[in-house]
């Protein structure tokens, strides 16, 4: 039968510092927006809409007879609108213009105004060329110039300022904007699609999760920077010592203390992998290492006489740590575990590996395999120690006073005093260190 496995609630700092080192999907997600929105508009501006429409202005300075009352003139923005159209002037400016276009074709492209100064009007002339524009307002406002003084109330017309420019017509460049829209709306998208990401999921970045998804206590870990210390020696490969490598030597005094007290009295214990990978080699180093430390001692104590040979526990000859492998890549390794009296499953950190452990599991409960603990294995050193280290974590104090007293129970006991303030400042050189 199937385990229903239950789901965890959300653990939002845990989302945040995973998302931190996912940062740089959002930073896609920007630039991918400000490319899309930009890029988009300026294409759709520039390159689908066609040849764009240029508009030139030329300037003409009327100077009036001096007898007339400027306000009182009959002149007005009317009557230049009209006049443009004139064929007389049309046929003019078409004739500078050197008939390379119609009359009708000019008489479209030009227009005249005037400001609210009654002296200056404006001749605009509009192609799909700017030099065009700029030759058609030229030609008529020299057009202007030219029979401007037929009126009875103008003594002289001249230009004041020639186009020598032509500007696009009704278009706003917003490249830059659209570009910042974009880059806000990437951000956004990314971010959703990072926090969607995180709920569904299926890795282990914490020892908790185990413990809160499976029912399985987690015993310790391993870090993704703990690989390099496992070493080859006799073409055996070992685990360096924890006084080797400060930052380590938490880590394996956690699950040093966790392994040693979930498997007291038990005497063949499997270990079982639950990748595809199976590249967990250097944990079950890292446990031989532990274990050859305690055989050790424990010689050194028979021959001391401190405890009887027939009480031998871990060099005793039936004392046995199996590892045959991962479970998803031979089933068969279930009935093997199942053969022993503990099983500890190791799990690897960030694998997106939720169905795979669902699995294994499922195969070691099918043969009644007494599955008692987990190792998680390759979790990001850095984001462990900013999860469960961090001096805003109130856990880690307590967290650590466990596991060194534990370490330390039977020192005090034969001491008959409290050692706690030894550890503190191993604790607190280590802390240092890590820094």
């Amino acid at each position: 039968m199937k385990v229903p496995y239950s789901k965890e609630p959300v653990d939002f700092r845990l989302m945040v510092l995973v998302s931190i080192r996912r940062i740089r999907f959002i930073i896609y997600g920007i630039c991918l927006g400000a490319l899309i929105f930009g890029g988009g508009y300026f294409a759709a501006r520039n390159i689908f809409s066609g040849r764009p429409e240029y508009k030139a202005e030329a300037k003409v300075y009327l100077q009036y007879i001096d007898n007339v009352e400027i306000e009182n003139i009959y002149i007005n923005k009317q009557t230049w609108e009209d006049l443009v159209y004139n064929d007389i002037i049309a046929e003019y400016a078409a004739d500078e213009i050197g008939r390379s276009l119609e009359l009708d074709e000019v008489k479209e492209k030009v227009s005249a105004t005037l400001l609210t100064d009654t002296r200056i009007v404006v001749v605009s002339g509009q192609s799909r060329s700017q030099a065009e524009a700029k030759m058609l307002a030229n030609k008529y406002a020299a057009a202007v110039c030219r029979f401007a003084p037929e009126l009875k109330e103008i003594e002289d017309a001249r230009i004041i300022q020639s186009a020598g420019y032509a500007e696009k017509v009704g278009f706003e460049d917003r490249t830059w904007s659209m570009s910042l829209s974009g880059a806000i709306f990437g951000a956004i998208v990314s971010a959703i699609a990072l926090f969607l990401y995180f709920i569904w999921d299926t890795s282990i970045y914490i020892p908790s999760t185990t413990e809160l998804r499976y029912g399985i206590p987690t015993l310790g870990l391993t870090t993704d920077q703990m690989r390099k210390f496992s070493i080859k020696k006799d073409d055996d490969y070992e685990f360096e010592k924890p006084k080797e490598n400060k930052k380590t030597e938490f880590y394996r005094l956690w699950l040093q203390v966790n392994f040693l007290k979930i498997t007291k009295g038990l005497k063949k214990i499997a270990i079982v992998d639950t990748s595809l990978t199976d590249d967990s080699h250097y944990v079950i180093n890292l446990i031989n290492s532990i274990l050859k430390e305690q055989r050790n001692q424990e010689i050194s104590d028979i021959e001391s006489g401190k405890i009887k040979k027939e009480d031998a526990y871990f060099s005793a000859p039936d004392y046995e740590i199996v590892a045959p492998g991962s479970v998803n890549n031979d089933p068969t390794i279930a009935s093997t575990a199942a053969k022993c009296e503990a099983t500890i499953v190791l799990i690897k950190s960030g694998d997106h590996n939720g169905k795979m452990i669902e699995r294994a599991l499922d195969l070691l409960r099918l043969q009644d395999a007494n599955v008692v603990g987990a190792i998680l294995y390759d979790v990001n050193s850095s984001l462990i120690k900013s999860y469960v280290f961090s001096y805003f974590s109130s856990s880690t104090r307590k967290l650590k006073e466990n596991i060194y007293n534990t370490r330390n129970e039977e020192a005090v006991a034969e001491a008959g005093e409290n050692t706690y303030e030894d550890v503190s400042e191993v604790k607190e050189e280590e802390e240092t260190t890590n820094a």
